[in-house]
């Protein structure tokens, strides 16, 4: 994979058209949208590791954004037609502070209507665009910390940590309504998936042929950070290439425990349950997604 940092005014398909025409016939994906005026951490699968992409979706991302307090937009950012709001209250620090906290854990959100989720098959933007009529659903998403790094009326800057499917200009609009008032967003930098910050990702016009390509490219299991993992011996490597499952007693001898949690894996019995397994060989390099059924351990991913 690559760890790449998104320049503004491209989309996170405009990255990987970039790239796939420089690895072409090998298959390229990303791990996370971000929209043309963010910046910062994209994911970008190459190969076989765009089998990887959704258990990349496990992983905390971390937002730098600015929101400017007593404004409107109908994309929720600076990108739309945006409008001041003369008649809404002004709010102070200690406003903010307090209604953000309700904003904390788990919470249902609307996806904005002009955003890439899909709605009768179609994009969002796309039905937004032509006129058409129609409502996004909510979904629960999950804010794991929210901190004012800069206030100075209307301009409010947060640093956020959420998972996977959070839209930060959709939070910084409902914290403000909350508010009796509205926000759009001005900037927004993603400065972290997992491990891999904004500051170790390379930038897209150092990748310009395929030998700087190979340069930059890293491990797989930057994807899987989230997983716990195994180390099989060349003998169950062997058996679950060839669609043989593993007895987990078996599994569990070859490096006890079983179990080795990432950064921010939850570590409770129950949780890690319910979670795949990556399987490395020996050497450390990935064999297999693996998938708790019964008393045993099959693949669900294979890699030769």
């Amino acid at each position: 994979m690559l760890a790449i940092d998104k320049p503004a005014g491209l989309t996170s398909r405009d990255v990987v058209n970039r790239i796939q025409k420089l690895t072409d016939p090998v298959k390229v994906g990303h791990t996370g949208t971000l929209d043309p005026l963010a910046t910062g951490v994209l994911l970008v699968a190459v190969g076989p590791a765009t089998r990887l992409v959704e258990f990349a979706h496990l992983q905390r991302k971390c937002y730098e954004a600015d929101f400017v307090l007593g404004q409107s937009s109908p994309t929720l950012d600076v990108e739309g037609r945006v409008t001041s709001l003369p008649d809404t209250p002004a709010v102070d620090l200690p406003d903010w502070s307090r209604a953000m906290q309700g904003w904390i854990g788990a919470i249902v959100q609307t996806p904005p209507r002009h955003s890439a989720v899909h709605v009768q098959g179609q994009r969002a933007y796309d039905l937004a665009r032509r006129g058409i009529a129609f409502d996004v659903p909510s979904r629960v998403v999950q804010v794991y910390s929210l901190e004012v790094i800069g206030f100075h009326y209307p301009l409010v800057t947060m640093a956020i940590q959420c998972s996977t499917g959070t839209f930060v200009r959709s939070l910084g609009s409902d914290i403000a309504r909350s508010l009796h008032s509205d926000a759009v967003m001005s900037r927004l930098v993603r400065t972290r998936i997992g491990s891999t910050t904004v500051d170790g990702c390379e930038a897209l016009e150092q990748l310009t042929d395929r030998q700087a390509i190979q340069r930059h490219l890293r491990s797989p299991l930057v994807l899987l950070e989230r997983l716990p993992r195994v180390v099989l011996d060349d003998e169950q490597c062997r058996q679950i290439r060839n669609g043989i499952a593993l007895n987990r007693l078996q599994a569990a001898s070859v490096m006890p425990p079983i179990l080795e949690t990432g950064q921010g894996v939850a570590t409770t019995d129950e949780d890690l349950a319910k979670l795949p397994i990556a399987a490395v060989d020996v050497s450390g390099h990935l064999v297999a997604v693996l998938q708790r059924a019964s008393d045993v351990l099959r693949s669900c991913r294979v890699f030769h």
